[in-house]
């Protein structure tokens, strides 16, 4: 597997070397366009879902913080 990804890198370095020189030259010969689609009428699926019902609030909360002191040696 790691042999293949090699030689396919070492082909587009090749092949990149190649155009960036002017070994190889590239022409579009033709117009490309889009495929034309069609679309007619759909539904989109219908869902109904149970869910939890969450309440947001806020409180007054006292919390003991530890205190930390430095001593230098």
């Amino acid at each position: 597997m790691r042999f293949i990804g090699g030689l396919l890198l070492i082909a587009l370095i090749v092949i990149g070397a190649g155009i960036a020189t002017g070994f190889i030259d590239l022409q579009k010969t033709q117009e490309g366009r889009l495929p034309e689609v069609s679309v007619k009428q759909g539904a989109l699926p219908k869902y109904e879902a149970s869910v939890a019902k969450v309440e947001v609030g806020s409180r007054n909360e006292t919390v003991e913080v530890p205190t930390v002191d430095v001593k230098k040696p």
